[in-house]
């Protein structure tokens, strides 16, 4: 009897490991392949081309250098504080270069928006000039500087390979996510279609963006001194426990030594990441 029931056990938990172990195998497999083609579009939108297949290897590289620094720089601390900041951090260098591709990519942004004021100005003269939209698209290509000659150049290379004009400026939009490329895509496809002076429209569309970006400088001053506060604030406790490390290392020990210690230290990078965030958002002001 005892065997039977031993054998009924053994059953119903290798029934339940394979009902939960093969779904779950099987969207980790398709979660990492969703995230592999997310980061292989972020790198081709940024014209840097790595194979994705080399990600996962650069992240555990990137973990065990980072885990391996932080470790001889607190070497020197009583265990298992080495052993503790050196798995905080493997966990940042391993989730560093995402992070950074998505720092890069938004800077990239930010350069594009900065360049296309200039970039629509340059096309605008083009068009007055007697140039037709390739013509005047090739002339900002040649004269423009990176990201914005690199995006326009794809756009002509597709417009070359038979993709229409209007498409191809359309898939340059949604690379960039620049609202005001998409509000300007928009006219000259409005205006090729009915006709209509498109240099005019470019005009108009650069006397907007202008008053646009004046009126966010304008907020971004306004909203400077919450944002430095929010970081002020964020990293005192950070600086307040480095000191007190310094004066008396044997009462800090105790928030890594002990589970109430470690529970309260984990408990004040929450709380001071969420007030962070929460001072942040307060400051971000939609216009």
């Amino acid at each position: 009897m005892f065997l039977l029931v031993l054998l009924l056990a053994f059953v119903a938990v290798v029934v339940a490991f394979y009902l939960v172990y093969v779904p779950m195998k099987n969207n980790v497999a398709q979660s990492v392949e969703r995230r592999k083609a997310s980061v292989a579009r972020q790198l081709d939108e940024m014209f840097i081309f790595i194979p994705v297949e080399h990600l996962p290897v650069i992240k555990l590289a990137s973990a065990a250098a980072v885990g391996l620094i932080i470790f001889l720089l607190v070497y020197g601390s009583k265990p298992p504080a080495p052993l503790v900041a050196a798995g905080v951090g493997a966990i940042i260098g391993y989730y560093g270069p995402e992070l950074l591709i998505a720092f890069l990519r938004k800077q990239r942004r930010k350069q594009f928006a900065e360049q296309l004021v200039d970039g629509l100005v340059l096309l605008s003269n083009g068009l007055r000039a007697g140039f037709s939209l390739q013509q005047a698209l090739e002339m900002l290509v040649e004269e423009s500087r990176p990201p914005l000659s690199q995006e326009f150049e794809l756009v002509l290379s597709e417009f070359k390979v038979g993709v229409d004009l209007d498409k191809s400026l359309e898939n340059c939009a949604k690379r960039t996510r620049d609202a005001d490329l998409e509000l300007a895509i928009i006219a000259v496809s409005i205006t090729r279609q009915m006709g209509g002076n498109i240099a005019e429209i470019f005009d108009r569309i650069v006397s907007m963006v202008r008053a646009r970006k004046l009126l966010e400088g304008k907020v971004e001053s306004l909203t400077a001194q919450g944002r430095l506060q929010a970081t002020v604030v964020a990293l005192l406790p950070y600086v307040f426990g480095f000191f007190v490390t310094k004066i008396n290392p044997e009462l800090m020990r105790l928030l890594w030594t002990t589970i109430p210690g470690f529970l309260a230290l984990v408990a004040v990078v929450v709380l001071d990441l969420a007030g962070y965030f929460w001072v942040r958002k307060v400051a971000d002001v939609r216009y």
